[in-house]
């Protein structure tokens, strides 16, 4: 088995590391020490740099190097939109009474790059077309797998200091899942943007 370049695998860990020092930065987030839990998982990377770091990891054991120190399963993957943007009502740009709310899924496995996903789980993002900060979320995820024909509801409950991310990752299982969402977010200004839904069809 080709054995991974010191050169690229210091080249993944410079991108890795700039990408959550960086997005730690723009959220407000401080980099602590090492958890048994990622300490990024709800924050996406930029297409572009997911790319470079997808062309590191496709280089011959990096990924074998990178299994065998943290025991997680490598993968690069992108969101998976649902079919349209659910009609949102009770807020709106400009102060507007109706806006869309648009929403993906995105399946493991996906690590080292965030959002961090395992083999066999989906993470529900919505994003309302609202210029605020969210206070609370109601919105909620409701998900059938065809193939192990098990499914359920679940919130959009993920936070990060406390602040909502409108989103969550399931263990769904693999396979088809269909899902839909829907649900209410709520602002501090006392605004209430809330998701008639919408529904998708996904790959976990």
């Amino acid at each position: 088995m080709p054995r991974p370049s010191r050169r690229a695998l210091t080249r993944l860990s410079a991108l890795v590391a700039g990408a959550a020092l960086s997005m730690g930065l723009v959220s407000g987030l401080s980099v602590g020490t090492a958890s048994a839990a990622p300490a990024f998982p709800d924050l996406p990377v930029p297409p572009a740099l997911q790319d470079l770091i997808g062309g590191v990891l496709d280089q011959p054991g990096v990924k074998d190097a990178i299994e065998g120190a943290t025991g997680h399963e490598v993968g690069a993957t992108t969101a998976q939109d649902f079919l349209f943007p659910a009609p949102t009502f009770g807020c709106g740009p400009a102060g507007e009474p109706m806006t869309v709310t648009v929403a993906n899924a995105q399946a493991g496995p996906n690590f080292p790059v965030p959002p961090w996903i395992e083999r066999g789980h989906l993470r529900f993002q919505a994003i309302p077309a609202h210029l605020e900060i969210p206070q609370q979320s109601n919105l909620q995820v409701a998900w059938f797998n065809t193939a192990t024909l098990q499914g359920g509801v679940v919130p959009l409950a993920d936070t990060v200091l406390d602040v909502p991310t409108l989103s969550t990752t399931v263990d769904t299982g693999e396979g088809t899942v269909l899902a839909a969402l829907f649900g209410r977010v709520s602002y501090p200004s006392g605004v209430t943007c809330t998701a008639l839904g919408t529904v998708g069809q996904f790959t976990a």
